[in-house]
């Protein structure tokens, strides 16, 4: 347990890890990690056909292809969610409800059982073999069922990336302030870097401390980058290397690390949510005019009719002295 010391002599526990321990976000995450633990435990199954020299047919290799299937359809579900929370969270400042956190909770997994089960119950014919089997280096999804491979879990991997980093994007930039909310209409602002200071105008308490923290998880969604080239370039028809192949699906099995970095660095991404309002809390409405004239309506004081008397007068006497030392400079000239 993490301490924070209050005053001189008196430590309490910190209530920033239990506050987020609480909260719908610590669920999804928490079902993130148990999706990378799955996932990480079917590739580990893997050092049982480096030491057979090959991987061969059987119960343990079927076993491995379901786990496998299992552990990558649960990251990017899981994935998803976090984001698409963070989302409401932050952009559109919504909070879930308790019974729709338990509905997504067991929504989530139970589309990941269907995924695995409906392949060897449904799927799986005579004339084509076992659904789970031999698959290169490993067990996974037999070629022999090409589309099943796409459809139940590329596609669903690719489009869990691509929404991940959408989202995330969106909430960046609402964050940072260049995506704002004025009269009723969306903009996208961008300023010189020395005229920063700008974007703050769109930001309250919550988005600026929750900047860190969201962009940090936008990292994430990179690891799926070398195992997506991976597979695109093998759909294309490309050669590509084995070694190639190791790589990308050790990167991608990275993801679980990064999540376990992710929740020990917690107490230092995620500020204490007691010293911040409510996230439902309605952002503050920026009105179109605070961005003319470069950034601020620059603001101007009328002068009354004694400041302008003044003025005049004090202008006079200003010109009435460069004249007298005009003509001074002039006498002092000699004739010639």
């Amino acid at each position: 347990m993490a301490y924070s010391s209050e005053a001189p002599g008196v430590i309490k526990p910190s209530l920033r890890l239990q506050h987020y321990g609480k909260t719908h976000l610590n669920g999804y995450f928490r079902s993130l990690l148990l999706a990378n633990a799955v996932q990480a435990f079917g590739t580990v199954l893997n050092f049982k056909w480096a030491a057979d020299g090959g991987a061969t047919e059987g119960p343990f290799c079927s076993a491995q292809g379901g786990i496998k299937h299992a552990g990558n359809i649960a990251t990017a579900i899981w994935a998803f969610v976090l984001a698409l929370h963070l989302f409401n969270l932050l952009f559109l400042r919504l909070q879930s409800t308790k019974f729709g956190f338990w509905c997504t909770i067991a929504g989530g997994w139970a589309v990941v059982v269907l995924i695995v089960v409906i392949g060897p119950a449904a799927i799986q014919t005579p004339a084509k073999g076992p659904y789970y089997g031999v698959s290169g280096a490993w067990c996974w999804i037999t070629s022999n069922y090409p589309r099943e491979r796409i459809l139940l879990e590329y596609f669903l991997e690719y489009v869990s990336a691509v929404l991940c980093i959408v989202l995330y994007t969106f909430v960046i930039l609402r964050l940072r302030g260049n995506l704002v909310c004025q009269d009723g209409r969306w903009t996208l602002r961008f300023v010189p870097r020395g005229e920063s200071w700008q974007l703050s105008l769109g930001r309250d308490l919550i988005d600026s401390a929750m900047l860190r923290a969201a962009q940090r998880m936008i990292f994430y969604t990179l690891l799926l980058l070398p195992i997506s080239l991976d597979r695109l370039s093998w759909f294309a028809g490309a050669n590509v290397p084995f070694w190639a192949t190791v790589v990308a699906d050790m990167i991608f099995n990275l993801t679980g690390f990064v999540n376990v970095l992710l929740l020990i660095a917690a107490r230092r991404i995620f500020p204490d949510a007691q010293t911040l309002p409510e996230f439902s809390t309605t952002r503050k409405t920026v009105h179109k005019s605070l961005f003319n004239a470069g950034g601020v309506i620059p603001f101007t004081i009328d002068r009354s009719e004694m400041a302008e008397h003044f003025e005049a007068l004090r202008l006079e006497r200003a010109e009435s002295a460069r004249s007298s030392r005009r003509s001074s400079v002039d006498l002092a000239k000699p004739t010639q």
